[in-house]
């Protein structure tokens, strides 16, 4: 019970002084609270191996590093915001140059030979197996790939604004 009233003593002498403290740090009220209210957690959970002369310096050094701790975090999350706000244009950009790949990519492959187009469809967007493929059209694995090798170098002609191969 000794232990409970000396703590009592504590705390109505230096809640005030420890919350100053820590506002006087970190400039934020609510923060400062919680700061101040966790020192005396501390504090009451270690009373029995903390001297009761040297309690008020526990607080303070509990305190201080806990503020200095809110800090860092404080620092840490306003670079990270920093950075999402600059990088947030580039990925908007990189999501338009994708979509807009896909597309021509579509309108290209709306070119290709219609068995071409269909095995490159079934292999690339339906995800099949060539051999699947091969089995379901009745043809050869062999003959998959070589539909799949050339509707891949007309789109990468096509892409790189080579117009003029598609003929061969």
């Amino acid at each position: 019970m000794e232990d409970k009233k000396e703590f009592d003593v504590l705390f109505k002498t230096y809640y005030s002084r420890l919350y100053c403290y820590a506002f006087h740090i970190i400039n934020d009220l609510e923060a400062s609270k919680d700061i101040t209210s966790d020192a005396f957690e501390y504090l009451w959970l270690h009373f029995s191996e903390i001297n009761a002369t040297t309690a008020k310096s526990y607080l303070y050094a509990y305190a201080h590093s806990k503020s200095i701790d809110y800090l860092r975090k404080l620092c840490i999350h306003k670079e990270y915001t920093k950075y999402v706000e600059l990088t947030a244009d580039d990925v908007d950009n990189h999501f338009c140059e994708f979509d807009e790949r896909i597309m021509m990519i579509r309108k290209i492959m709306n070119k290709l030979p219609a068995n071409t187009r269909h095995i490159l469809e079934e292999c690339y967007i339906r995800r099949k197996m060539y051999k699947e493929v091969a089995e379901e059209l009745d043809i050869s694995v062999n003959t998959v790939k070589k539909h799949i090798v050339k509707a891949l170098r007309l789109i990468r002609l096509e892409m790189n604004g080579k117009k003029d191969l598609w003929d061969t």
